[in-house]
């Protein structure tokens, strides 16, 4: 596994780069690229072998589809059947970027890839680099987070060699920096009607509703307590505990410090200059921004390194955020990886 790094080189040296890693494609190997959302473990999609390549890998369970990637307008015929009104109104708005839409698949994309459904998970990449790489295969690209099917998402460097260091099957890491928005794109079923969320993501559902002049389909358990912990069949998984605080401050401020101590926590700036006014810097805390989309983007960085820092600790306390807007795609990692536990 060989690191491609494409930052502050010339337009020349990049394409350089992407050839490379187009052309592992082209021979069934695996490479990993930029997007976006977060970093992607790519292959051919129409090469079932390479595809399984994927599943092996990441460990990843055969009934879960994959996300195909293209990397212009016209490349979509290769993948769906058609293209309904309402869809191309998404088309035009929100591509290239992070939405990923559910179609009717074409009788070419291989069963693998849909875990054996008659429809096809597909989008256009906001980031140039990923749709550049995208272009010069000259095939659509089936994507899925590159990382371990029980580990978070990678939105830097480091994340991605923890998970894949001495796996053979993957051939380049295209490296062009952090993520842009640190969580994964947004799935909307156009199958049925009204359009459903399958997983929130970077594109914000009040915008969809906007472009679409209705009302979509999606999960109501954002803002529940109750829901028992079996019922998020999750497979991310930390090694401490994650959990989730409404109102951290009051949660530090009922708590003794010898027990504080024992837990790494995860907050708002805002939050964490409390805290420090009130315990000094006493306890182990990260912060993961202010404002919605700077904790999108830190979310999954924050976690990695919370589960390493201080070995002592065996538990993750997380401040909770507003479920509007992205804050919805946040809440809904938190809860999943959490299991829904609160404190």
């Amino acid at each position: 596994m060989k690191i491609l790094d494409v930052r502050n080189k010339s337009k020349n040296k990049v394409k350089e780069l992407l050839l490379l890693a187009a052309k592992a494609i082209k021979k069934a190997e695996l490479v990993v690229f930029p997007t976006e959302t977060v970093y992607g473990l790519g292959a051919d999609c129409f090469n079932i072998l390479a595809v399984n390549k994927i599943f092996i890998v990441k460990n990843r369970p055969y009934n879960r589809p994959l996300i195909v990637h293209i990397g212009k307008f016209s490349d979509i015929e290769k993948v769906v059947l058609n293209i309904p009104k309402k869809v191309e109104k998404l088309i035009e708005t929100f591509w290239p970027g992070p939405l990923s839409l559910v179609l009717k698949k074409h009788p070419s994309v291989p069963e693998i890839v849909t875990a054996g459904k008659d429809n096809v998970c597909v989008r256009m990449p906001q980031d140039i680099i990923a749709r550049q790489f995208i272009e010069l295969c000259n095939t659509p690209v089936v994507g899925t987070s590159a990382n371990i099917s029980s580990k978070i998402s990678p939105t830097e460097l480091d994340h991605i060699v923890e998970d894949f260091k001495n796996i053979k099957e993957i051939k380049y890491i295209l490296y062009s920096g952090k993520c842009k928005y640190g969580i994964e794109s947004t799935i909307l079923d156009c199958t049925v009607y009204p359009f459903r969320i399958l997983r929130y993501g970077a594109v914000e559902v009040e915008k969809i509703n906007d472009c679409l002049g209705m009302k979509i389909s999606e999960p109501q358990y954002l803002t529940s307590t109750k829901t028992k912990e079996s019922s998020y069949n999750n497979q991310l998984f930390l090694k401490k505990q994650l959990y989730i605080a409404k109102n951290l401050l009051k949660y530090i401020k009922t708590h003794k410090i010898s027990s504080l101590k024992q837990k790494v926590f995860i907050c708002s700036d805002e939050t964490k200059q409390k805290i420090v006014e009130y315990y000094g810097n006493k306890l182990t805390i990260l912060h993961y921004g202010q404002d919605l989309p700077s904790i999108a983007e830190n979310l999954y960085l924050c976690l990695r390194l919370a589960d390493r820092l201080s070995p002592q600790a065996n538990e993750i306390i997380i401040e909770a955020v507003e479920p509007r807007g992205i804050g919805k795609s946040i809440m809904d990692r938190i809860i999943k990886i959490a299991k829904n536990r609160w404190v």
